[in-house]
């Protein structure tokens, strides 16, 4: 029998007899849950919670049996991804004949412990939520783009940009960022609305070096720089940051066709490409090129290959500038 594939985002999550949430981003986790729990508690339901790395044989089916005080049950189970044999054998045989007046939630960090669990979950037909880790910027800013969405809020491309420069590498803080912006502005959101907030952070800081280089602006680059380097920023951030735009100015250069099909293709948001697009059209390739080849000097340099690592960002970024003005 083919297995049948029931991974749903987190957005999706609600409550049935068995759902798992598998993957280990402590966000989506969070979110997940909250959502499987809040709609199982409209019924009133009996609690209870253990740990399947510490289970004792027959919890799980005397848990989940039908009560002479509640009419039904809610019951979350963590750490399955570190699950004891007797868990492993109950849950298999509990998924036989599930009461479906509980609702069975199963956390699952994510490794192979209890793969043949989430098989039989899935040729069940049961649902599986995708808390997998948010690997690259596109897909945490979608996920702050859906945030937006669901709270009816719009955020213009200039404030996502400014948003993820200043918040993107991290959906923890970017989370809470969408959350404190819908929370505490009206209107549309823009990057002056969003400066307000996190343009002092030093992410935010390093691509407003980075926006001044590749656009030529020799004299604001080199003065957002000395300011961040001077309030204790690491020239490694600063570095990166630059470097990431060119990178990005690279992988758009040559390529036609929509900004929709391209950034599934290059693995960048929509808004990404455009911008990308918009740098690069003032840039030839020759002196795109040996930016690059700069970025990866200045890239060692900072990290211990050289002897002055202040020196190296600042010999960067003027020869990005100096670069940029070619034509």
């Amino acid at each position: 029998m083919a297995v049948k594939k029931t991974l749903i985002p987190w957005s999706s999550a609600k409550p049935a007899p068995v759902v798992m949430i598998s993957g280990n981003e402590p966000v989506l986790i969070r979110m997940a849950k909250d959502r499987i729990i809040s709609a199982a508690r409209k019924d009133d339901p009996e609690e209870i919670e253990f740990d399947a790395a510490g289970y004792q044989g027959g919890e799980l089916p005397m848990a989940a049996s039908p009560s002479l005080f509640s009419t039904s049950k809610l019951i979350v189970v963590d750490s399955v991804e570190k699950c004891s044999e007797a868990f492993l054998s109950d849950a298999l045989a509990y998924l036989d004949e599930p009461n479906d007046d509980a609702v069975v939630l199963l956390l699952h960090g994510g490794g192979n412990r209890g793969a043949k669990l989430v098989k039989k979950i899935e040729t069940a037909g049961f649902p599986r939520v995708d808390a997998a880790a948010l690997k690259n910027e596109s897909d945490r800013a979608k996920f702050a783009q859906g945030r937006f969405k669901a709270a009816k809020r719009q955020i213009d491309e200039s404030g996502m940009a400014a948003l993820m420069s200043a918040l993107g590498s991290d959906l923890s803080e970017l989370n809470a960022g969408v959350e404190q912006l819908i929370e505490d502005t009206q209107g549309t959101i823009t990057a002056q609305i969003v400066d307000q907030y996190y343009g002092g952070r030093v992410e935010a800081t390093g691509f407003k070096v980075a926006d001044a280089a590749v656009g030529g602006d020799v004299k604001n680059a080199l003065s957002l720089l000395r300011h961040a380097l001077s309030t204790g920023s690491d020239p490694v951030p600063l570095v990166a940051a630059v470097a990431m735009k060119l990178r990005s100015m690279a992988k758009v250069q040559g390529f036609s066709g929509g900004s929709g099909e391209l950034a599934a293709e290059l693995k960048m948001a929509p808004w990404q490409v455009d911008r990308a697009r918009r740098e690069v059209r003032r840039w030839n390739e020759v002196a795109l090129g040996q930016s690059l080849i700069a970025a990866a000097e200045a890239d060692e340099a900072v990290k211990g290959g050289g002897r002055d690592p202040v020196y190296a960002v600042e010999w960067f970024v003027s020869e990005v500038c100096r670069l940029a003005r070619q034509r």
